[in-house]
């Protein structure tokens, strides 16, 4: 087969080359050799064309066949198979959600300003300060105004605790503590040393604080009657007692409070009446170890040639004038309530 593709190619060639020359005149024709040119066939036929014999074509180099890749041992790869379906079938095709209720969901509307927070409550600036004296057992039987049973007393902590009240000390005002809602102050005054055997245990009993204004002369002397440097110590050390001026001396017969006296000179009472308040001062420092921030006035009266003297040597100060006390107005001539078995604390101090 691959003998006869050769041959075919040349007698091509050939037939080309004989056609080209056909023509009269051509360049290249082919011609017989001349005095050998055999004779004509016939009238006007031409004499044929020795044609010599092509050379023999030599087998061109053969070309390997291509070898096919061999076939997997199993055959002929098979056609892609398509995954199976889920159990379920072809999974669905997405459905639009549902529209609310209300029909197609509405534009979006701009979130609302937050709300400005509330203005917060003022600060309570009420006080309630009540004032005792001297305590006794049994029912007050033959008792004045300025005495209380304990058991009175007792009645008088329980109420305030069981209304939300809280005590308060002089030096939890000087140093500008808030009051709480319902704030109270309790005060004890002359120095009777039934504040220390009476008083002082109930108050332990309730947690309650309260202060204590002493004459400082009738402690100094170990007065019968009256409280002492060791009780008072004692209770100082609890941290529910503090320790304030009655003055030294200046609530008796000679001068029952500071106020002036008729024709007295501002010379002839600054030697008198302060010069006795800086006494009491120097006692309770002395025996207690601090100053007292605290001063009750003798019989609730005031003195304007004693204020300054006051104001430089106390934070704060208290009257007998009645009613709650406004500390917004500051601490100095606060008012009071006297406690007594006629008026109790439910009389004065609202529920």
């Amino acid at each position: 087969m691959k003998r006869r593709n050769g041959w075919g190619l040349l007698s091509a060639l050939l037939c080309l080359a004989l056609l080209s020359g056909c023509g009269p005149g051509a360049p290249g024709a082919l011609s017989a050799p001349e005095g050998n040119a055999p004779a004509s066939d016939g009238p006007g036929r031409p004499a044929a064309v020795s044609v010599p014999a092509p050379a023999p074509e030599t087998d061109p180099e053969p070309v390997p066949a291509p070898v096919p890749e061999p076939e997997s041992p199993s055959g002929p790869e098979p056609a892609s198979v398509p995954e199976p379906e889920s159990p379920s079938g072809p999974e669905p095709a997405s459905a639009p959600e549902p529209e609310s209720p209300s029909g197609p969901k509405p534009a979006s509307v701009p979130e609302p300003e937050p709300e400005p927070e509330p203005e917060p409550e003022p600060a309570n600036t009420r006080l309630y300060i009540l004032m005792y004296h001297h305590f006794v057992e049994g029912d007050g039987t033959g008792c004045n105004n300025w005495t209380m049973t304990a058991a009175g007393f007792r009645e008088d902590l329980q109420w305030l605790s069981d209304h939300g009240y809280t005590t308060l000390l002089p030096s939890q005002l000087a140093a500008g503590e808030p009051l709480p809602e319902r704030a109270v102050m309790i005060t004890l005054d002359d120095g009777y040393d039934s504040n220390y055997l009476l008083a002082y245990p109930i108050l332990k009993e309730f947690g309650s604080k309260a202060v204590i204004s002493l004459l400082t002369r009738y402690t100094e002397e170990e007065s019968p009657g009256s409280l002492t440097w060791e009780m008072c110590r004692e209770m100082v050390q609890s941290g529910l007692i503090e320790i304030g001026s009655h003055t030294n001396d200046c609530h008796g017969e000679g001068r029952p409070d500071i106020r002036r006296l008729p024709g007295e000179t501002r010379e002839e009472y600054e030697s008198q009446v302060l010069s006795d308040i800086e006494t009491s001062i120097r006692l309770i420092e002395e025996h207690l170890g601090s100053a007292p921030v605290f001063f009750a006035y003798p019989g609730g009266q005031t003195d304007s040639w004693a204020s300054d003297f006051l104001k430089e040597h106390f934070a704060v100060t208290v009257t007998t004038k009645h009613g709650p006390a406004d500390v917004s107005q500051g601490l100095y001539n606060l008012r009071r309530h006297n406690i007594s078995l006629s008026e109790g604390v439910e009389d004065f101090l609202p529920a």
